[in-house]
């Protein structure tokens, strides 16, 4: 900060010093020419004590640019002054510093002596104190590790007692309607679905019986249905540890069927709309010569009264010949 000050004065004391110059310079320049009308002014004789131009009687006092002079050689004085003071002030910092640099290399040596003396007795010490702040470091470690461990399980436990404020919660809303649906469950007759269920399967069973006699040769199809389960026997037995082959597409299509006759039931709320895509072989057999006589009953069933608006949809490779229906023959292969 010194240094940049006494630089400010020099370059301050510079100006000055170029100022007095181009007053004197300046000084000796007279007016040449009219102010007014701009003619030359040469020739005007004037009395020394008058101004040329005017002719008024010139003052005893300084002139302007004596003045002038005056004030710029004073601040050139004090600005001289200041800038003596700074370089004194700057002198004493400097001298200061040197004596303050000469006490740090001073300091510096005396700690690397101190150093140097203390080096055999840390190693004695570390020699002496190393296997109890090993133990120390190791018993640092399991601290951490166990404090670690228990923030795990805090933070576990809170998130176990969100949870379970949030299943509370949920609950309290399940309550209500967990009632509601009891008391639907309990008004709920299974006997009477499964009843009705069972009945539309042995009604297809018995009319492709009647289509082509003989070809389901197994016991009636029995329905068992309660809250949580639901089970197809074909007479005592589960219906896929007693049926193979062939028999096996009857009796999903007697399934299909079933679900078919109950749209007529309100109570049941079946849409009364049935998709099927007969593969072209079931079990190793060919279905070609099986879909005609097959799907009957389903268009016996639809003509009927209380079925109109119902609508099955199939798919197979033919079901040429069959009446009543509509079909649609489609030719282009669509690969996959």
């Amino acid at each position: 900060m010194v240094r940049r000050y006494r630089t400010d004065l020099a370059d301050e004391i510079e100006r000055m010093t170029r100022a007095e110059d181009a007053g004197a310079i300046l000084a000796d320049l007279r007016i040449t020419h009219c102010p007014a009308c701009d003619q030359s002014l040469t020739n005007t004789v004037s009395d020394a004590g008058h101004c040329f131009l005017c002719h008024q009687i010139l003052p005893d006092d300084l002139t302007f640019e004596d003045l002038g002079a005056v004030r710029l050689r004073f601040e050139r004085e004090r600005l001289t002054g200041e800038f003596n003071e700074a370089n004194e002030l700057l002198a004493v910092i400097q001298r200061e510093a040197t004596r303050l640099a000469e006490g740090i290399v001073l300091g510096e040596e005396k700690l690397r002596m101190l150093e140097n003396e203390l080096v055999p007795a840390r190693n004695a010490v570390a020699a002496l104190v190393q296997q109890e702040v090993s133990v120390i470091d190791m018993g640092l470690g399991e601290l951490s590790e166990r404090q670690r461990q228990l923030s795990r399980v805090a933070g576990a436990l809170e998130l176990g007692r969100q949870l379970t404020d949030r299943i509370a919660a949920i609950e309290s809303e399940i309550e209500p309607l967990q009632a509601h649906i009891d008391e639907a469950v309990r008004a709920t007759d299974f006997d009477a679905a499964a009843t009705q269920l069972e009945d539309g399967m042995n009604a297809y069973l018995n009319a492709i019986n009647i289509l082509r006699p003989g070809v389901w040769r197994h016991s009636p199809v029995a329905v068992d249905l309660s809250r949580s389960s639901f089970t197809l026997r074909v007479g005592a037995r589960r219906w896929h540890a007693a049926l193979g082959g062939t028999d096996t597409l009857y009796f999903l299509m007697a399934y299909q069927y079933g679900l078919m006759t109950l749209s007529d039931k309100p109570e049941r709320h079946y849409p009364g709309v049935s998709i099927i895509d007969l593969p072209a072989e079931f079990s190793g057999e060919a279905v070609e010569d099986k879909e005609n006589f097959i799907v009957q009953p389903f268009i016996n069933l639809l003509t009927t009264d209380d079925y109109q608006g119902a609508q099955l949809i199939i798919t197979g490779a033919s079901f040429a010949g069959l009446i009543g229906v509509h079909r649609k023959h489609l030719a282009h292969v669509y690969v996959a």
